[in-house]
């Protein structure tokens, strides 16, 4: 009688192959070989007058104009205005230029780099210069490895080659029978055929009619704790039985998986890329979320290189079109610039002929114009050519977010007309409230006022924004040296908006508009609503200048007394006092003094003469 557990282990130990895996953990790089570029000015320096530099505008053969009802409408001058950089030279009407590239006498000489072909890791630390120009750049062993240790010389191929696959029929029959010479040829030609094979444990172990089912149920509903319960349940009664390695590994991946989404979750970066180099069977394109939390976690410890090198892997490798496009999205997010270009270059082509990347590829530049449109001074420059590529590319898709994403730019640049042309375009393209605005407030700044109040009365339910920027278009107009003339109707309307939205700055117009045509009470009244609702200069002062019209000195230096150091106007003002002047006597001060009641009832000087009064009575 054999021993079944010393006859399996001899069999097993020697036929099966150990095979050491060695990583390749390679020097991080944390900076990039391109060179350092540096400023063309200083980000405190304000930006160029627009009329010297030139504005990229959407091409068009009319230049609509939106109006208030939402219809379109053509401007009185049809002008063709192609996509190209307006000339640096204004001529009459054009577009309002703004400030995109330095002028070239205050540009320092430019650092030269190397271009970048798709998929070259720009972190690697090996010097670039040692790569073969028109050589496709390909990982060595090492590099490959460095990836995460749960990235082996091609994942594809560890995740392609399942046990499945092996036909495995005779080598259990052989093992049900005993037979012992024939097992081992067996497992030798198994091996010759399938190098990365492992004969499986369990050829000796006496069937069971257990059945897996329940175990696979709770797998699926995520208890795996259940399981484990389950599994020790089952081994009590039944010794020799243990449950299936397909329920074991994907039992153990699936453990690993949560502790890796638990970790990333706390920003524990290095746990995740922990986990990531003790479990490859988490580094395969069927599981990608897990990739794509060891890459961004590779990313936040600056490990740039590996965090390329896995990214890489999907957009090489894995097929979904949904899964590629949001690596590289999400490598936008997380590696430098250099490192997402490359990336993006991978794309494949399409039948048009544009890459699967194109859209992505655009969001450095998206996220640069953003940030010089919020105002941000440190903000990366953009170039012209940068502009003029990413508007030939919104125009030809029809972007209207990406219009729109030019109008704010533009519009930050002070470059009125370029800035109103983008809002035009986004406006057709979709609608959307800020679109609106954004046409509404460059009316404005060209000194297109009641086009401006028309448009935005039309839709002032559409946004409170739109409602705000009417307020304060009606202010404007009421508050200038020549203040608007409001009718019944448009008071009436404009006041109960005032009212409705409580607006500090429209009350504060009306009350100054009302002092003009000298209705005192009604503007006071206002100004007092102004100041609840917001303390403002405008409403302060409103309420101190009424004051003092009526004389009410008291309520004046109260005012000035509260919002004094707040609000310089105030000072301006003044408060008038009367003065109180005593009576005096003829005499000196020195000599007065006031007389005793006695003495003076006695001086006959001071008293009047009593007049007699004689009665006379008749007889």
């Amino acid at each position: 009688m054999f021993d079944r557990l010393s006859l399996k282990s001899v069999l097993l130990g020697g036929c099966c192959l150990i095979l050491p895996i060695s990583y390749a953990t390679g020097e991080n790089g944390t900076s990039s070989p391109l060179g350092t570029v540096l400023p063309a000015a200083s980000p405190q320096t304000s930006p160029l007058h627009a009329a010297h530099v030139s504005a990229v505008l959407p091409a068009s053969v009319q230049s609509p104009d939106y109006a208030p009802n939402g219809a379109v409408q053509a401007n009185p001058v049809t002008t063709k205005i192609a996509m190209t950089v307006a000339p640096a030279a204004p001529v009459a009407n054009a577009p309002v230029v703004v400030p995109i590239a330095p002028n070239a006498t205050s540009v320092p000489a430019q650092v030269q780099t190397i271009p970048l072909r798709p998929g070259e890791n720009p972190f690697s630390p090996q010097p670039r210069a040692q790569t073969t120009v028109g050589v496709e750049p390909r990982l060595n062993e090492q590099q490959l490895l460095s990836v995460a240790p749960s990235a082996p010389r091609t994942p594809a191929e560890a995740a392609n080659q399942p046990e499945k696959a092996v036909d495995e029929t005779a080598l259990r029959y052989y093992a049900s029978q005993r037979d012992l010479k024939r097992l081992g040829a067996e497992i030798r030609r198994l091996k010759a055929l399938y190098p990365e094979w492992e004969a499986p444990e369990d050829l000796f172990d006496q069937p069971t009619n257990i059945s897996e089912q329940p175990l696979w149920d709770m797998f699926a509903r995520g208890d795996y704790a259940g399981v484990h319960n389950e599994i020790a349940r089952l081994q009590v009664d039944n010794v020799n039985w243990k449950p299936s390695s397909d329920l074991q590994n994907k039992l153990a991946l699936a453990e690993t998986r949560t502790l890796m989404e638990r970790s990333f979750a706390q920003r524990n970066w290095n746990q995740v890329i922990m986990l990531a180099e003790a479990t490859p069977g988490l580094m395969v394109c069927q599981e990608m979320n897990a990739i794509w939390l060891t890459a961004e976690s590779l990313a936040r410890v600056q490990d740039f290189s590996r965090s390329f090198d896995l990214y890489k892997y999907v957009i090489s490798t894995c097929d979904n079109a949904n899964e590629r496009l949001a690596t590289v999205q999400k490598a936008s997010l997380v590696l430098p610039e250099a490192g997402f270009m490359s990336l993006a270059m991978m794309g494949k082509r399409l039948p048009d002929g544009t890459s699967e990347f194109e859209d992505v590829a655009f969001n450095p530049l998206r996220a640069k114009m953003g940030s010089i449109a919020r105002g941000d001074v440190l903000s990366d420059p953009v170039s012209n050519d940068e502009l003029q590529r990413f508007a030939d590319f919104v125009q030809r898709k029809q972007l209207m977010n990406d219009a729109s994403l030019f109008g704010w730019y533009y519009y930050s640049q002070k470059a009125w007309n370029a800035s109103y042309q983008w809002f035009n375009l986004a406006s057709r393209l979709g609608y959307d409230t800020k679109n609106i605005e954004g046409i509404i407030l460059n009316k404005r700044n060209m000194d297109q006022l009641d086009e401006a109040i028309a448009l935005a009365k039309a839709h002032l339910a559409d946004s409170k924004e739109i409602t705000k920027i009417y307020i304060e278009l009606i202010a404007d107009g009421l508050t200038n040296e020549t203040p608007m003339v409001l009718k019944g109707d448009d008071f009436q309307f404009f006041k109960g908006l005032v009212l409705e939205q409580e607006s500090a700055l429209g009350a504060q117009a009306l009350g100054w508009y009302l002092m003009s045509q000298k209705k005192t009470a009604e503007a006071s009244e206002l100004f007092n609503k102004s100041v609840a609702w917001e303390p403002t200069e405008g409403g302060v002062m409103g309420q101190a200048v009424v004051a003092a019209r009526a004389k009410r000195w008291s309520t004046v230096s109260s005012i000035k007394a509260k919002y004094g150091d707040e609000f310089e106007g105030l000072s301006q003002i003044q408060v008038y006092r009367t003065k109180y002047t005593p009576r005096r006597n003829a005499g000196t001060a020195s000599q007065h003094e006031p007389p005793n009641l006695v003495d003076w009832l006695s001086d006959d000087k001071k008293k009047e003469k009593r007049k007699k009064i004689y009665y006379t009575f008749a007889d």
